[in-house]
C-alpha cells in the first residue's frame, strides 16, 4: 500500500550509529568546548554551598538551585510563617503522618546508604542526624508539644521577592526541643524536602542536604533517571530563568570536580536540557503544528527540520526526497481513506505505525511516517473544524478568540492541545488566518450586513419556526399605532379627568371624608404600593427585555418564551417577597387593613405593567412571526381596558 515507506526504510543516506543517544548528552562536544568569556581563577568555591560572592548557603533551609539567598531572606520568611501559624492559616501535618514519615526515614537508615562520618567537628554526621529526626518523628504527641512539628503553606508565603524564594524553613526551640518546619504545598516531594530542611537544622552543609536527599530519591525510586538526581532539583531548574539557568550552568561547569561529581553532573544535564534540548523540540513542536497548519511551512521545509534534527541526534534517517515522497504517499491514501470510508485501509496505516513505534530499530523511520499520519490528520480535522465554525459564524469579527470559542463550543471542547498540539489562543489565530486570507480577496468579499436582510446562508441557518410562509410587508395601520398609548398614557388621562370630576379614579379616590372616599391611610397605602411598583415594574422589564429582544431577533422563539416565562416569574416571586415585607411593617406600624390594601395594589399593579413589557417583546414591527401581530396587540390592548 505505501511502496514509499520501503524505499524511505532502504534509503539511509545518512549514516551514523545505531546506538540512540540521550538527549542530555547531544551536546556533550558544545559543552566541552564552550567559551563563557570568564576566567576560571573568578569560579572559587563550592556552588551548591556558596554564592558567587562567596556567601555560604550552610543553615538557611531549602531553596531553588540558582538562586542567590541569604540569612536575612531567611529569616524573613520565617518570621512571616510564625505569624501565619499564630494566625492558624497554615495547614499542620497531623501526628500519625508524622510517625509514618519517621517510619519511612527509618528504613531508609537501615538500608545503610547514608554516611556515618561527620564532615565538620561538633556538627553530626548525616547518618546521626537522620536518626534524631526518626526519633523526634516516632514519638510525635498528639498534642505536638514535643518533637518535631510540620506545617504546610501557600507557597507565596516563601517568596520574599520575585528571585527571592524557599521551599522549607525551621524554627528551632532549644527550651522545648523541638522544631517547627514550614514548607511550600508547591514543592514536588514533601519528604524529601522535609529530610534536607531538618540536615540544614542540625548544621550540616547545603551539600550533605542535597546528597542525603538524592539518596533518598534513589531509595524510594523517585529519581529523575536522566539526570540521576532528585525530583526537587529537576522542579529548581525548571523554576529558573533562562539567565539564570545559564549562570547556573556556568558555576557548575567551571566547578572543581564537576566532571566526577555526581550532584553537579546531573545538574549539568538537566541545565543542558533547559536551555539547549526543550527549546528545540518546542520549536520543532511549532513548526509541526502552527506553521504547517497556517500554511507557513511547506512540506520540504517541515521534512528538513526534521531531518536536521534527527541528524543533530546521530541516528541514521533517509534523504529529504525520500521522506518527501513517504508523506505525499501518506496524504493521498489517509484522505482517500477518509473521503471513501475505507475502514481497512485506516486499519493498516494504524497498524503500520503501531509496529513502526515500538521498533526502535526504524526510530527514524518511524518518526517520519507517524510526523506523516499526524500531519496530514492534522490538516484534515483542522478544515472540518473550519468548515464547521463559519457554518456557525457566517462573519468573523476582529478578535480570534472569538473563531477559538466557536472551536472549543462546537467542535474540540477542552481538548484543542490533545487534538493539534497547540493552545486554544493559537488556534483562535489559525482560523482567523485562514478567514481573513479567503476574504481579503476582491471576489471574495461578503456582502454587506443590512438589518432587513436573511441570514447568510449556512448549514446551521435559522430554522423558521413559527413563521408564516405567505407573509408580506405592510405598514402598521395608524389604529395599532394608537393602541400603544394605551398602555399607560390613556389611563393615566382617564384617571385625572375622573378625579377631577367626580373624584373617584381608576385606583384611587379624592381626599373627602366619608364611606364613598378612600381615608387618608388607605391612599398612603395605595400610593405607597404605586411608586414601589413603578420601580419593579421597570427593573424586571427591563431584565426581559434585554434578553427577549435578543432571542426575537435570531428566531429562536422556543428560547424566547422560556426567557420571558422565567424571568416574569421570578419577578412576581421576588414582588412578592417586597409586598410580604411591607405588609408586616404597615401591619406594625398602622393596621393590618391598610396592610393588606398595600399588599394587594402591589401585586395587581406590578403583575400588570410587568406583563406589558413581557408582551411588549413580541411587538417587533416588521417581522414574519406569526404569533407577534395578531396576538400581542389585542392581548395588550385588552388588558389595558
Amino acid at each position: 500500500m505505501l511502496p514509499s515507506l520501503e524505499a524511505a526504510r532502504n534509503d539511509c543516506s545518512c549514516q551514523h550509529d545505531e546506538e540512540l543517544i540521550e538527549p542530555s548528552l547531544i551536546n556533550a562536544e558544545f559543552q566541552e568546548n564552550m567559551e563563557w568569556f570568564v576566567l576560571n581563577d573568578g569560579i572559587s568555591g563550592d556552588p551548591l554551598c556558596t554564592s558567587a560572592a562567596g556567601n555560604s548557603y550552610d543553615g538557611i533551609g531549602c531553596f531553588p538551585l540558582g538562586l542567590d539567598m541569604s540569612p536575612d531572606d531567611f529569616q524573613e520568611v520565617v518570621f512571616s510563617q510564625r505569624n501565619l501559624r499564630k494566625l492558624e492559616l497554615l495547614d499542620a501535618v497531623s501526628p500519625a503522618d508524622l510517625r509514618k514519615y519517621g517510619a519511612t526515614f527509618a528504613n531508609f537508615v537501615a538500608a545503610g546508604n547514608v554516611p556515618t562520618e561527620p564532615s565538620m567537628p561538633g556538627v553530626p554526621s548525616v547518618r546521626q542526624a537522620i536518626e534524631i529526626m526518626v526519633n523526634k518523628l516516632q514519638s510525635s504527641p498528639e498534642d505536638g508539644s514535643d518533637g518535631i512539628r510540620v506545617f504546610l503553606g501557600l507557597h507565596s508565603g516563601f517568596q520574599r521577592t520575585i528571585d527571592k524564594q524557599f521551599w522549607a524553613v525551621y524554627h528551632a526551640h532549644p527550651a522545648k526541643a523541638t522544631a517547627d518546619i514550614y514548607i511550600s504545598k508547591t514543592v514536588n516531594d514533601v519528604t524529601g524536602t522535609l529530610l534536607h530542611t531538618f540536615l540544614s537544622c542540625q548544621g550540616l552543609t547545603r551539600r550533605e542536604c542535597i546528597a542525603a536527599e538524592t539518596s533518598f530519591a534513589r531509595w524510594t525510586k523517585t529519581l529523575v533517571s536522566s539526570h540521576n538526581i532528585a525530583p526537587r532539583l529537576v522542579q529548581d531548574i525548571e523554576l529558573l530563568s533562562p539567565e539564570e539557568c545559564l549562570q547556573l550552568l556556568q558555576r557548575v561547569s567551571l566547578a572543581p570536580d564537576a566532571e566526577i561529581d555526581f550532584l553537579l553532573c546531573g545538574i549539568k544535564s538537566a541545565a543542558m536540557e533547559r536551555l539547549v534540548d526543550i527549546p528545540t523540540w518546542n520549536q520543532l513542536k511549532v513548526v509541526n503544528t502552527v506553521g504547517y497548519l497556517n500554511g507557513d511551512i511547506s512540506i520540504e521545509e517541515l521534512l528538513e527540520s526534521r531531518l536536521q534534527w534527527h541528524c543533530q541526534s546521530k541516528r541514521r534517517h533517509p534523504s529529504l526526497p525520500a521522506a518527501v515522497a513517504l508523506f505525499r504517499d501518506v496524504e493521498v491514501h489517509i484522505e482517500e481513506a477518509l473521503r471513501t470510508r475505507s475502514h481497512q485501509k485506516l486499519q493498516i496505516i494504524i497498524d503500520a505505525l503501531a509496529r513502526l513505534l515500538n521498533n526502535a530499530k526504524y526510530g527514524a523511520i518511524g518518526d517520519l511516517y507517524a510526523l506523516s499520519v499526524f500531519c496530514t490528520m492534522r490538516k484534515l480535522a483542522f478544515d472540518e473544524v473550519y468548515v464547521e465554525v463559519t457554518d456557525r459564524n457566517p462573519l468573523f469579527n476582529d478578535q480570534t478568540d472569538q473563531s477559538a470559542a466557536f472551536a472549543e463550543l462546537f467542535a474540540l471542547g477542552s481538548r484543542c492541545e490533545a487534538y493539534f498540539d497547540c493552545s486554544p489562543s493559537q488556534f483562535g489565530e489559525l482560523l482567523s488566518a485562514k478567514y481573513r486570507t479567503y476574504y481579503s480577496l476582491s471576489e471574495n468579499q461578503p456582502p454587506m450586513f443590512k438589518d432587513t436582510m436573511a441570514a447568510l446562508p449556512s448549514a446551521y441557518a435559522e430554522a423558521q419556526i413559527d413563521v408564516d410562509p405567505n407573509y408580506k410587508p405592510t405598514e402598521m395601520a395608524s389604529y395599532k399605532r394608537f393602541t400603544f398609548l394605551s398602555v399607560f398614557a390613556i389611563p393615566a388621562l382617564i384617571d385625572i379627568l375622573m378625579l377631577t370630576t367626580t373624584g373617584h379614579g381608576l385606583y384611587l379616590s379624592g381626599g373627602k371624608e366619608g364611606a364613598e372616599y378612600m381615608t387618608h391611610d388607605e391612599q398612603h397605602s395605595a400610593t405607597t404600593a404605586l411608586m414601589i411598583s413603578l420601580l419593579l415594574s421597570g427593573a424586571i422589564g427591563t431584565w426581559i427585555t434585554c434578553g427577549g429582544t435578543f432571542y426575537l431577533a435570531s428566531m429562536a422563539f422556543s428560547a424566547m418564551n422560556y426567557f420571558v416565562v422565567t424571568r416574569l416569574l421570578g419577578g412576581l416571586a421576588f414582588t412578592l417577597v417586597v409586598g410580604i415585607v411591607g405588609f408586616i411593617a404597615f401591619a406594625c406600624t398602622i393596621s393590618i387593613y391598610n396592610a393588606g390594601i398595600f399588599l394587594l395594589y402591589l401585586m395587581v399593579l406590578t403583575t400588570y405593567l410587568s406583563l406589558l413589557a413581557a408582551l411588549a417583546n413580541y411587538q417587533f414591527i416588521g417581522s414574519s412571526f406569526q404569533s407577534v401581530s395578531d396576538s400581542a396587540l389585542p392581548i395588550s390592548s385588552m388588558l389595558t381596558f
